[in-house]
């Protein structure tokens, strides 16, 4: 440690004494602060980037939803960097929980790292004195205010145009072990990462899946994302931490019981559980019990549904099932009739609507043909023929808000996602893990009888397609205006919008490319050599990672071919990922 960095951080404690703030143990609540700083610069004029603000944004709507006393600024020059940290700082409380999280650019000089403002070009040591923050600034305040435990990623190892002025190496420079601070990095130092234009990082990709698994300390995190990113990239891209941080600290806390109501009987679901023997992850024993009496009528089968999983993913709903049917068989009470679709023509009606608050559903004739794409990624290789033995139904859109909320106000689904400021009402439901979906799709069917589940990824491509054998539903080429995406629109709009306001495909259905990732039935594989033909869903036992189709708004064109597949872990939510249900004849 220099010289200077021991002054300042004397001075420093010398002067904490007299900052209320550095003395305050708790919260007004009893609880250990939570403050976070987030930094996403991505404006620079000589070196711009494509994902450090959206990156940025992402990871402070995670913090904000994990309830942090959020400083988060974007594109900041040198003054509004300052202004940030000085907020920062004067938050900053001993015994604190405290993420940082820094995307832009950075460089180093003489064993130190300095943080680049979007005004800045540190082409010399004069340059690099007046426009750069040095890093040191920010981690001795981490320092000074002893946190409880604090987690510092930098996601800075870029190669940039002043670096080779300033000699010394490249990315990073070296940062020792800090106690109860740890640093994270998506490459070691000395190392850079290329950036790929509408693609994310996959550390800040698969740290951001960890954290928002609820109950999920950083430690934990941490190592699941390195063993994530070393997966993704085939050891190509390696992790770095400095050193774990203390145990305590979790972005995601499990959520606290909401109350909820099933016509007018009142119940309490619970929200996830933590991770554990019967947590969010929906095991196969207990998804097939629940297959086996989601439709009974009688309450002693819910009744041992609940003590064998008195946590389970569908324990709000049987609760609310076994209640209603022993109020039902009470002498003297009224027999509700029998769930009906509100609005059916037939079995071969073209589109319909099975209740007010229900998706429109479009039917999907049976047929076959050829899925995957060997043009390229090996994972979605091999093209096979695969036929549809028999229609279905499938949502015209995927599933909003509105229907979502629906669910949530009559007992069927227990996570009420965030709409990021954004509205709510016929924008497409997001921030909802497979789990999630499947509990939607389990009330629906309650709620009118019919069978409802996610469709397979077979059906999924096969709808999408149309009857088409080109790269997008609409044809080979990025047409404008066809799909919500990164360069789809002559206007970007980076967020969801409402649904329906592209053109449909040959089958009527709106949104299979782009506006929110869909999840389907299947786990994820690594190719199709093991897919069936015959349009059911790939599940093997004890499968972790469920597939989404469709790309989202916050793709590139690539990720919205009909081909196109990627993998998410089914009981970890993000901001992109929404659904459309199916619906059996």
């Amino acid at each position: 440690m220099s010289w200077y960095r021991c002054l300042a951080i004397a001075v420093l404690a010398v002067l904490a004494p007299l900052n209320p703030a550095l003395a305050q143990q708790q919260g007004s609540d009893g609880q250990q602060p939570r403050i976070a700083l987030v930094v996403g610069n991505a404006a620079y004029r000589a070196a711009p980037l494509s994902n450090a603000a959206a990156d940025a944004r992402a990871v402070a709507d995670t913090l904000r939803q994990g309830e942090f006393d959020l400083v988060s600024i974007e594109n900041a020059d040198r003054p509004a960097f300052e202004q940030a940290l000085a907020t920062f700082r004067g938050k900053l409380t001993r015994g604190a929980q405290v993420v940082v999280f820094y995307a832009g650019h950075a460089v180093q000089s003489r064993g130190r790292n300095f943080l680049v403002p979007v005004d800045a070009a540190p082409r010399g040591p004069v340059e690099l004195a007046r426009e750069t923050i040095d890093l040191d600034q920010l981690i001795d305040a981490l320092i000074v205010s002893r946190p409880a435990s604090a987690l510092l990623v930098l996601d800075a190892g870029r190669d940039n145009p002043w670096q080779a002025g300033l000699g010394a190496g490249k990315g990073l420079a070296p940062i020792e072990p800090i106690e109860a601070i740890a640093v994270m990095a998506p490459v070691p130092p000395g190392k850079t990462a290329a950036e790929t234009p509408g693609r994310t990082n996959p550390a800040i990709d698969e740290w951001l899946k960890a954290i928002r698994t609820p109950g999920i300390d950083m430690t934990t995190a941490l190592n699941r994302t390195r063993e994530a990113v070393s997966r993704a990239t085939r050891r190509s891209q390696q992790l770095w931490v400095s050193s774990p941080p203390p145990a305590g600290l979790v972005v995601t806390p499990t959520g606290r019981p909401v109350a909820t109501a099933l016509n007018t009987s009142r119940g309490i679901i619970s929200a996830p559980p933590p991770p554990g023997p019967q947590s969010d992850q929906l095991g196969p024993y207990e998804l097939s019990f629940w297959e086996t009496i989601k439709d009974s009528k009688n309450p002693d089968e819910y009744r041992a549904y609940l003590e064998a999983y008195p946590r389970g993913r569908f324990a709000g709903l049987a609760r609310t099932r076994e209640q209603t049917l022993r109020s039902a068989m009470q002498p003297g009470a009224a027999q509700a009739p029998a769930p009906t679709p509100a609005a059916t023509t037939g079995s071969s009606a073209r589109t319909l609507r099975d209740c007010d608050d229900c998706p429109e559903l479009t039917l999907i004739p049976a047929g076959s043909f050829e899925m995957g794409s060997n043009e390229m990624f090996e994972f979605e290789k091999p093209v096979h023929s695969v036929a549809i033995a028999r229609p279905f139904y499938l949502g015209t859109d995927e599933v909003t808000f509105a229907q979502w909320d629906a669910c949530v106000a009559e007992g069927g689904c227990s996570h009420r996602p965030g709409d990021r400021n954004l509205g709510r009402g016929k924008r497409p439901v997001t921030d909802i893990h497979w789990n999630d979906a499947n509990a939607y799709a389990v009330w629906l069917s309650y709620k009118t009888g019919r069978k409802y589940r996610l469709p397979t990824e077979a059906e999924w491509e096969y709808a999408a397609r149309g009857g088409t054998a080109t790269a997008y539903p609409w044809g080979n080429s990025v047409d404008k205006e066809m799909a919500n995406c990164i360069g789809c629109n002559a206007q970007p709009r980076r967020q969801a919008g409402e649904v329906g306001q592209f053109p449909p495909n040959r089958f009527g259905l709106r949104d299979m490319a782009g506006n929110a990732a869909e999840w389907v039935a299947d786990c994820w594989s690594e190719n199709y050599r093991s897919a069936p033909r015959d349009g059911s869903a790939y599940a093997p036992a004890g499968c972790r990672e469920r597939v989404l189709r469709g790309g989202s708004f916050n793709n590139d064109p690539r990720y919205l071919r009909s081909a196109a597949r990627f993998k998410y872990e089914s009981d970890v939510r993000f901001y992109t990922n929404g659904f459309r249900v199916a619906r059996e004849l």
